[in-house]
């Protein structure tokens, strides 16, 4: 949820159980490379017509030079954030390693439909065949579930490792966030140590790692656990806390980025990903399809003199949450990205200092529930939301909507900031622009719910 990396919406099983296979030999790709394997080779490329690197110079809406000519490994590479900064990445040359779960030729079609539903033009959905490259994973197995021989050409191919792939339930099954969340991150940090040309780790965790912190300024560094609101956020804490371990023992360097709740005013394409309040609006319009009267009859809240249902929900009248438009989350974890690189290509190296940097990704102005509240009232008209500090004898109704409205009654007490030091310090050198307000056009077109919901 808030981290923004939703599940892959395709239901397929076969996309969740295969696993790659085993080369004897120890050989990369192995036996099978239409099933383990699409895209180019790892051999580094020369750019063929129509793929120069179009490097503009310095500016908010510039390429990222210093990322141009790299390998770059993506886990969770077909999810809505990565879907974004692979916008970015692929027209400058960048190539891309993307660690899936699905059979790769399945992924390579997943990748192009989030591309193009996240805008991208013709011809930087071309680039998924020529500069991306699928391997199918295991994300909690040893070695990715690949053989040795697999494993460690994978690593060797790689200048950075972005690591987006993550389970989102709020409130799911604690064993398999760990297995997913925390487990898989250490699989990650794996392919990271192995690789000859010791890539940057780049872990995407989430804003909500400070947890039961519910006021207050939160720093960019790393947190103690302060008590948890849900399973997620603790599984994310955990991973979190590993990157950090592993970049002190390893004496490698590692950046985290901490992005709020991201948003798009686009409406996504079928089966493409969504961001998170797109799903809430989703589930929202699924479970009140049969409207007010037949929920009344099913719940026994009666209507107000209006003909609104009211359904109540815990949480403080004046709470806030950090809402942030995902492509200027996009071009931010970017720009930060080609200063590690600088930084680490240039003479001064052995000068950077071992350890992981946290970089809040974050809008500098929280966005009020209520306001949340009221554009989803604007898309069910005959719904009334309420903010109570207490509600004695909830419906059937309303335990219903917090179990099912999970992403968003779970974060309804909160009054906290986020430090934003990495982000002003772009914006001062205008190497990119402040996010827009996060205004109730913006709201509306957000929540909107998907064709099939509506």
């Amino acid at each position: 949820m808030p981290d923004a990396e939703l599940p892959d919406p395709d239901p397929d099983p076969e996309a969740e159980s295969d696993t790659p296979g085993q080369d004897p030999a120890g050989r990369f790709p192995g036996p099978s490379p239409e099933r383990h394997l699409a895209g180019p080779g790892f051999a580094p490329q020369v750019p063929g017509p129509g793929l120069a690197p179009q490097v503009p110079g310095p500016g908010p809406d510039s390429a990222t030079p210093a990322l141009a000519d790299s390998t770059i490994a993506v886990s969770g590479a077909t999810g809505f954030l990565a879907s974004y900064l692979l916008l970015h990445l692929l027209p400058q040359g960048t190539r891309v390693v993307a660690l899936v779960r699905k059979p790769p030729y399945r992924a390579m079609a997943s990748l192009a439909l989030a591309l193009r539903s996240a805008g991208a033009p013709a011809e930087t959905v071309q680039r998924v065949a020529r500069q991306v490259h699928a391997v199918q994973i295991s994300l909690d197995r040893p070695r990715l579930g690949l053989s040795e021989g697999e494993f460690q050409a994978v690593a060797d191919s790689v200048d950075a490792v972005l690591h987006c792939a993550a389970l989102t339930k709020l409130h799911g099954d604690a064993g398999e966030l760990h297995r997913t969340n925390v487990e898989g991150t250490r699989q990650i940090l794996a392919l990271a140590a192995a690789g000859r040309r010791a890539p940057h780790l780049f872990h995407v965790s989430t804003a909500f790692v400070a947890g039961a912190r519910l006021d207050g300024l939160v720093p960019e560094r790393q947190l103690e656990a302060d008590g948890f609101l849900t399973p997620y956020e603790e599984s994310k804490h955990r991973a979190e806390r590993l990157v950090h371990d592993w970049a002190r023992t390893q004496g490698r360097g590692a950046t985290v980025f901490r992005p709020s709740v991201l948003l798009s005013d686009r409406t996504a394409l079928p089966r493409a990903p969504q961001h998170t309040y797109a799903v809430l609006a989703a589930k929202l319009a699924l479970f009140l399809r049969h409207g007010p009267r037949a929920l009344v009859d099913a719940s026994s809240v009666p209507l107000d003199a209006s003909g609104r249902l009211t359904i109540r929900l815990l949480g403080a009248p004046d709470a806030s949450i950090n809402l942030l438009q995902v492509d200027d989350a996009a071009r931010a974890m970017l720009r930060i990205a080609e200063q590690v690189a600088t930084e680490e290509s240039s003479v001064n190296r052995p000068d950077v200092p071992p350890g992981a940097r946290v970089h809040h990704i974050v809008h500098p102005t929280e966005t009020s529930v209520t306001r949340v509240n009221e554009a989803l009232q604007r898309s069910i008209p005959w719904l009334r939301l309420a903010l109570v500090p207490e509600r004695p004898s909830p419906s059937g109704l309303e335990r219903a909507v917090d179990l099912y409205g999970a992403e968003a009654t779970a974060y309804l007490g909160l009054r906290r900031r986020y430090e934003r030091t990495s982000l002003c310090e772009l914006e001062r050198r205008r190497l990119v622009r402040p996010p827009a307000p996060v205004d109730n056009p913006y709201l509306d077109a957000a929540l909107t719910p998907p064709l099939m919901a509506r």
